[in-house]
């Protein structure tokens, strides 16, 4: 990756509450509430389970930024030039499968304590009928076309595209992996492609391809495994990457889904086809002849939400999430979500803002979250909202 080699791989619990009262008795709160951690657990393969088939091993064994990083070492710590982790489907607290942007791939942790319990499995590729057609997906940020010599001298982040090209591997974009990734209520997952734009071989596609993935019971000889190919997820106008998906609780068909389109070019945001931050509910097994799921409905825009009882205390009866890049959703009940950004440091300052113009600027810097509740139970599985 050119991205984050140099960042260590973790996953982190947190605690997301935001007071709310209706205004009950005119009480109000403040305006950002702090979140907490409650653990972090850096990603770490100290069984080895973790090499390419050239025989790459993990970024730490090659090169670290500085001796603060011996440990990290030792551990056998995972970081962004091994994998761009962005998807994680929880099945318990001691199975997860995380889904990687990078290659993309798929493996097994235990999301308690950060251990690797799996090696890692590739994206199948798929013919004109959706079969898998035995090839599977990659991309010039993937160790596999690297060379160990390079690897060890720690000059080869990413290779030439042509080179993906002359593999036997089809190419895809290195930050196109998967971004939504969702445990479904049959406890299979849900993997959604993010993009088919960039330095990809996908574009003509008709969407984003939906993957079936079955966990496995985190053992090696039983990792994670794509059962099939759902469908292609298509887009909004002006949309064109998967933010993030989480299933409808007790489902095992339909999903919510975040939709964003990237950084506009030639001129500073908000552009002409920006905001695109729309949530949309999806059946993910109603498709037409061409497998492109059809029963879709959008129902929320991230920066037109209703403030009825002004949260913020601003005045104003509107809000928006401010990021183009919102890249968490959690359906938390039959009525809420939870959202997130994705800093993307340093083009956070995504309108060109001096600090001073700005009262809560490290607020909005940082990650954020905000709690969005609808009237009615739309989020439950009997409510027949599709």
């Amino acid at each position: 990756s050119d991205n984050s080699a140099d960042y260590a791989l973790n996953i982190v619990h947190m605690k997301i509450q935001k007071p709310f009262t209706f205004r009950h008795g005119e009480s109000s709160f403040e305006k950002y509430t702090q979140t907490e951690n409650l653990g972090t657990a850096l990603i770490h393969d100290p069984n080895g389970h973790i090499k390419w088939e050239n025989g790459a091993d993990i970024q730490v064994t090659y090169a670290t930024p500085d001796s603060t990083w011996d440990d990290y070492r030792d551990k056998r710590v995972l970081t962004g030039r091994d994998f761009d982790v962005e998807g994680l489907a929880v099945v318990n607290n001691e199975l997860a499968i995380v889904g990687d942007e990078l290659m993309p791939a798929i493996f097994a942790v235990n999301p308690t304590t950060g251990v690797v319990l799996t090696p890692f499995v590739r994206t199948p590729d798929i013919d004109e009928n959706g079969q898998f057609n035995g090839r599977f997906l990659s991309t010039r940020g993937d160790k596999v076309h690297c060379s160990i010599e390079s690897l060890e001298a720690n000059e080869c982040s990413s290779v030439d595209s042509s080179v993906v090209d002359a593999s036997d591997f089809r190419k895809h974009d290195p930050s196109g992996g998967y971004e939504g990734f969702s445990l479904l209520g049959d406890g299979t997952i849900a993997a959604f492609v993010e993009k088919k734009s960039g330095d990809t071989t996908l574009g003509d596609e008709p969407g984003v391809r939906v993957y079936h993935v079955l966990p496995g019971d985190g053992t090696p000889e039983n990792p994670p495994a794509f059962k099939s190919f759902l469908g292609f997820y298509p887009f909004e106008i002006n949309a064109g990457n998967i933010a993030d998906v989480s299933a409808i609780p007790g489902s095992s068909t339909k999903v919510l889904v975040i939709e964003r389109n990237g950084y506009p070019n030639g001129h500073m945001w908000p552009g002409a086809s920006m905001p695109a931050n729309k949530l949309c509910v999806v059946d993910l097994y109603d498709t037409n002849e061409d497998m492109v799921m059809t029963n879709k409905k959008c129902i929320l825009n991230y920066h037109d939400i209703d403030d009825p009882w002004d949260v913020d205390g601003n005045g104003i009866f509107k809000y928006a999430q401010t990021q183009v890049t919102n890249e968490q959703v959690i359906v938390v009940d039959d009525y809420c979500i939870v959202a997130g950004t994705d800093t993307n440091f340093p083009f956070t300052n995504q309108f060109e803002l001096d600090d001073e113009q700005v009262p809560f600027i490290q607020e909005v810097t940082d990650t954020r979250f905000m709690v969005v509740c609808f009237v009615e139970p739309i989020f439950n599985a009997d409510y027949g909202f599709l």
